[in-house]
């Protein structure tokens, strides 16, 4: 599908080219929103009224010409105070809905691939413990933004960085011995902070049933090298297969441990060396990341010896870099908002491009049960586990549910809305929506009706009502609206777009009879029904929900 923005736009800076000089460019359209306008509004009258100080309305008149001799244009007006407003031709409209029809939906809104590699992290929790339904947010929001990147033509990378090295990977290993070694006829105590989940004596009792004989002839040191791999294999298994089941998959997992024992920190901390933005103070290795935004400097290496969780993220976006990304986007929770600063400090104190890495911070999450806020404990019995959710609610509600609200702001989920077979459902109205525009197919084949394969200029003439109208508007809008929300790291804005055309559909369904004796008719509003039938799977596709063709 075509971007009719900047289709309109290269269109008008070529017939405008001899009227207008290189300062008064760029050109911008608009789609207007309130109905009763013609397709598109083109404002530079506006913007050129300062400069050559004569009336925008006079401007738009002696501009309103060329304008209309564009090859999409099919009607083109000069309107106070100075606006320019085009209506696509007819051809030009038929030409889209048939490249629709003849387009499958995974690719609809697909562009040709760029050449450029972007690394989509997210999730990213840590090999200690099942996935906890606050990562269910990040979980659909990376998942989508990776399937949207990937219709702007980007080769994308989705990436979960396992953090499987370090202090809180010792405190999971003690917490396990504790469980595990009464087993062996031996005695460990549980570290003050330890993991105390019901999960840790299940993965004692787990290792032991596969190598319990083998621990009681090892050292201890033997002992817990087992435990910890253990225990973390058998966490990410389920964290893999909770992600599986709310349709989340990465092509990467990236561990930490492979990170340090390859050589990384050490590779880096020679390059901040190189770089002279270090220097030692109380036999600690500070970087000077004051010299590059951020509020203060950050140890890089302890006085014992040990690196800091700062050393290792700037290995771990320095590899990224050395992967041939141009560009990572780390997909965080709201705990990680102060990280922003001194990770782009890390990024200009490596020298990386400027635009290297963004961070996308999502906000909380509150879960409802019976319009009441659901606490979320172990004592209580409620949900707690991700996997939990999506079985309770299924995969589909759970995603779309997530995707509510944009991630800038705090999320209400309730758990009773998600479940309910209801049009204020959006999973179940969006489902409701295709198997109708199924069922109209059905019916029209099913009569012997011709179903059309492309779309004609006189084909268009039939669609005058105003319902007709909105559903048109909907599907020749959808790739501006796509690539604005790519541009803006808006995945949620998808599911709005979905939505949008699920009610233009019904409104459509509704108002105008689709079956008829007028066989034009019959033939431009199936036009209409195929279409928004795979634009619709099209946004399914990026949402990684399942359409059904009957309910």
């Amino acid at each position: 599908m075509l971007n009719l923005r900047e289709t309109i736009d290269r269109q008008v800076s070529l017939a405008l080219k001899g009227l207008l000089s290189l300062e008064e460019a760029p050109l911008a359209v608009c789609s207007p929103s309130r109905p009763g306008f013609l397709d598109y509004t083109l404002s530079l009258p506006m913007k050129l009224a300062r400069t050559r100080h004569r009336a925008p309305v006079v401007i738009a008149q002696e501009l309103q010409p060329a304008v209309a001799d564009m090859a999409c244009a099919g009607f083109v007006e000069a309107v106070a105070p100075g606006y320019i407003n085009i209506q696509l031709s007819d051809s030009f409209v038929a030409d889209e809905l048939t490249s629709m029809l003849g387009t499958a939906p995974a690719v609809l809104l697909q562009k040709e691939a760029n050449g450029q590699k972007i690394q989509v992290e997210f999730v990213s929790a840590n090999p200690t413990g099942p996935l906890h339904v606050g990562n269910g947010r990040g979980a659909a929001l990376g998942s989508v933004l990776a399937t949207l990147l990937e219709t702007q033509g980007y080769d994308v990378d989705r990436e979960y960085y396992v953090n499987d090295y370090g202090s809180k990977m010792k405190l999971f290993t003690a917490s396990i011995a504790h469980y595990l070694f009464p087993m062996l006829g031996l005695e460990y105590p549980m570290p003050a902070e330890g993991y105390q989940g019901a999960y840790v004596p299940e993965l004692a009792q787990a290792i032991h049933d596969r190598r319990g004989s083998e621990l009681s002839s090892l050292l201890e040191e033997q002992r817990f090298a087992i435990i910890e791999e253990g225990g973390k294999t058998l966490v990410l298994a389920s964290i893999r297969r909770a992600l599986e089941e709310m349709g989340v998959s990465f092509d990467t997992w990236f561990s930490e441990r492979y990170l340090i024992e390859n050589g990384w920190n050490d590779r880096v901390l020679q390059q901040f060396r190189d770089r002279d933005v270090v220097y030692e103070k109380d036999n600690a290795v500070w970087l000077r990341s004051t010299d590059f935004g951020d509020d203060k400097d950050r140890v890089l290496v302890r006085h014992d010896g040990e690196p800091t969780y700062t050393l290792t993220d700037a290995a771990y976006h320095f590899n990224k870099f050395q992967r041939g990304y141009v560009k990572s986007i780390d997909v965080f929770g709201a705990d990680h908002i102060g990280h922003i600063v001194p990770m782009q400090a890390l990024m200009k104190s490596l020298g990386l491009p400027d635009d290297f890495l963004e961070i996308i911070i999502y906000q909380i999450v509150h879960f409802l049960r019976g319009g009441q806020r659901v606490v979320l404990s172990k004592q209580t019995g409620e949900i707690i586990e991700l996997a939990d959710l999506v079985r309770e609610v299924g995969k589909d509600q759970t995603r779309v549910f997530f995707l509510l609200s944009s991630a800038d702001s705090e999320l209400e989920f309730d758990l009773e809305a998600a479940k309910e077979n209801s049009l204020d459902n959006p999973a179940y109205y969006l489902k409701y929506t295709h198997a109708r525009l199924c069922s109209v197919e059905r019916q029209v084949r099913g009569i012997g009706a011709g179903v059309p394969s492309e779309a004609t200029p006189a084909d268009i003439l039939f669609l005058k009502t105003p319902e007709d109208r909105e559903l048109l508007k909907c599907l020749l809008k959808a790739q501006d609206e796509v690539d604005d929300a790519a541009r803006t790291r808006q995945p949620h804005r998808v599911l709005y777009l979905a939505g949008e055309l699920a009610k233009a559909v019904n409104t459509f369904y509704q108002k105008e009879k689709v079956i008829q004796e007028d066989a034009g008719l019959v033939r431009a509003r199936m036009l209409l029904v195929l279409a928004s039938q795979r634009l619709l799977q099209a946004y399914a596709h990026v949402l990684g929900v399942t359409l059904p063709e009957s309910m």
